[in-house]
C-alpha cells in the first residue's frame, strides 16, 4: 500500500515539475476549526486531461483528523460545453481521532469528480460549481482503517479571470478497526477560501 502511494507521489512530482506549463491550480480554505490546502496540475493529452495533485486537510472540531492525499485522474469535457468530469485514484495517509481513540488511515480510493462553469447566458457572474466523491472499500485500506468515504460540493465565484472565492462543503467518514473495538469517525465541515489558477 505504501509503495502504491509512493508511486502516485512520484508521478505527481515528476509530471508537475516537468510536463505542465499550464494550468496549475492552488486552493486554500479554512473554517473556525481547521484548514485545507490543495495543489493540482493538469495537462492535455490525447485521451483528455491528466490531472495530478496533492492536498492536506486538518480539522480539530469534536473529531480531529489530519489527512494528506495525492491524486491522479483522467477527465474530459462531456455532454455539454463547460461540464468536465474526472475519474481516477486518490492515495490517503493520515490520523483520525474521536473520544480519546485514535487510528491510522492508509488507503487508495476511487475518485469521481465533476465541475461545471455556469454559462454567461444563465449567470452574468462567473460561477463554477463542482462535486466529488472518493471511496475506499476494505481491500484498499490498511493499518487501522477499513473503509473511507469523502464527499464534497463547492461553488466558486470568479472575481478575476484566474482567481475565485470558494465556499465548500466537505463530509469525511472513516471506519476504524482498532482492536478490540470498531468505531467510526464522521465529520462535516463548511469552509471558505480562495482558488488561484496560473
Amino acid at each position: 500500500m505504501k509503495r502504491i502511494i509512493g508511486s502516485i507521489v512520484f508521478i505527481t512530482i515528476i509530471t508537475s515539475g516537468i510536463s505542465f506549463a499550464n494550468p496549475y491550480r492552488l486552493q486554500i480554505s479554512a473554517n473556525q476549526s481547521g484548514f485545507e490546502a490543495i495543489f493540482d496540475a493538469a495537462r492535455a493529452i490525447d485521451q483528455g486531461t491528466l490531472t495530478t495533485g496533492i492536498g492536506f486537510v486538518y480539522e480539530d472540531n469534536h473529531d480531529e483528523y489530519k489527512i494528506g492525499n495525492v491524486k491522479l485522474t483522467l477527465g474530459d469535457e462531456i455532454l455539454t460545453p463547460g461540464l468536465k468530469c474526472n475519474l481516477g485514484f486518490k492515495g490517503l495517509l493520515g490520523e483520525v481521532e474521536k473520544d480519546h481513540k485514535d487510528g491510522d488511515l492508509v488507503a487508495i480510493g476511487f475518485l469521481l469528480s465533476a465541475a461545471y462553469e455556469i454559462p454567461k447566458t444563465v449567470s452574468p457572474i462567473p460561477l463554477e460549481v463542482s462535486a466529488s466523491i472518493c471511496t475506499a472499500p476494505d481491500p484498499l485500506c490498511s493499518r487501522d482503517s477499513e473503509r473511507y468515504l469523502e464527499t464534497r460540493a463547492s461553488v466558486g465565484l470568479y472575481v478575476v479571470e484566474n482567481a475565485a472565492i470558494v465556499l465548500e462543503y466537505r463530509h469525511i467518514k472513516v471506519h476504524i478497526d482498532d482492536d478490540p473495538k470498531d468505531w467510526d469517525m464522521s465529520d462535516s465541515a463548511v469552509s471558505f477560501g480562495f482558488r488561484l489558477g496560473f
